[in-house]
């Protein structure tokens, strides 16, 4: 136990600013994404869940830079606070919760169905013990997708819940049955962000967007279906289980457990399509943030694949990690990627 808390103070001790302007946090490139950026009306509804129930510390808040809405594109009324939180010991993985003010906002996917497309799913999860993360959040007021479920996917017994919080953002929490989870020294509640996942309409455009334009390689691309009428994880009628598969990629930008992302459709579905909401303007899972050690070379990557990129003009200010370069780009399925290179502070 000592061990473990003199490792989180440690953490901590890195995040917390050394000095103004200072770059107090080199994130690892290449490795995938760094946080999820999640715009809410009211953070604190996510602080208990994420700190008192999941066991997350507060890594840092305060009012966001003026420089990160420019890079937005949000209009010279809005402002806004953010509250960076982490599980304690681990770098990367975090949720930035912002709400802003002097905008006009709505929710991406408002009584989004989960084979609705279109913006971010969910942020996924580790846990040791789903169903009771479940029960916290049921008694916190929110909602899910589907009681915990039991299933199978490539060999590996699962219990997975997806978790709806307010503004339609969900949490997806996994709890490996069998085989038993083996590393994850830190995972106690609710573990790091190593996936996101989103519903598309189209899946070969999203994948090209993720593969060809981002450099993103596949650990997995195929697809799912139930081998008997069971209530799923998504919340499919029972009797459509075993007939509507889940086209799947799950996509890296190298391998390992982090910093995924997941592409899914359900055939034979067509769900109203969420994707022209997607915006830094609205609420929900609004972007993933990715550390690159180039961005030069990652916009000409993804301009040469023929995707729009929105390059920051002057140096953006984004703690902890200090002064950076910016960079973001819109899917097809309307998934917002903000790419940062951290620069020496002026």
């Amino acid at each position: 136990m000592l061990r473990w808390i003199l490792t989180a103070m440690a953490t901590l001790a890195l995040l917390v600013p050394q000095a103004a302007g200072a770059a107090t946090f080199r994130a690892a490139t290449g490795s995938g994404w760094q946080e999820a950026v999640v715009h809410v009306a009211d953070p604190e509804p996510f602080v208990a869940f994420l700190v008192r129930d999941g066991g997350w510390h507060e890594i840092e808040r305060g009012s966001i830079d003026p420089s990160v809405l420019r890079a937005w594109g949000l209009p010279e009324t809005a402002g806004g606070e953010e509250i960076l939180l982490g599980n304690p010991g681990d770098d990367k993985g975090w949720i930035r919760l912002v709400t802003l003010s002097g905008v006009a906002s709505e929710p991406i996917r408002p009584a989004a169905q989960a084979w609705d497309p279109g913006g971010w799913y969910s942020i996924m999860t580790r846990s040791r013990d789903a169903t009771q993360l479940y029960r916290a959040a049921i008694a916190r007021g929110w909602t899910a997708a589907n009681m915990p479920q039991e299933f199978t996917f490539g060999g590996v017994r699962l219990r997975n819940v997806v978790i709806r919080g307010p503004d339609g953002v969900n949490f997806a929490v996994y709890e490996r049955l069998e085989p038993l989870l083996e590393g994850w020294p830190t995972l106690r509640g609710l573990s790091r962000g190593f996936n996101a996942m989103t519903m598309v309409h189209d899946f070969e455009a999203e994948r090209r967007f993720f593969q060809d334009g981002l450099g993103f390689g596949a650990w997995f691309i195929g697809t799912y279906e139930d081998t008997q009428p069971v209530a799923t994880n998504f919340g499919l009628p029972v009797n459509f289980a075993t007939r509507v598969p889940r086209r799947s990629g799950i996509l890296w930008e190298a391998p390992g457990e982090d910093g995924r992302v997941e592409l899914m459709r359900f055939e034979g579905l067509e769900g109203v399509d969420q994707s022209a909401r997607a915006s830094f303007a609205n609420r929900g899972i609004t972007s993933l943030r990715i550390p690159v050690a180039s961005l030069d070379a990652w916009v000409a990557r993804a301009r040469a694949a023929g995707i729009t990129v929105q390059l920051a003009d002057t140096p953006v200010t984004i703690p902890p990690y200090g002064t950076v370069r910016h960079a973001w780009v819109r899917s097809p399925n309307g998934c917002l990627i903000e790419a940062f290179e951290q620069i020496t502070a002026p």
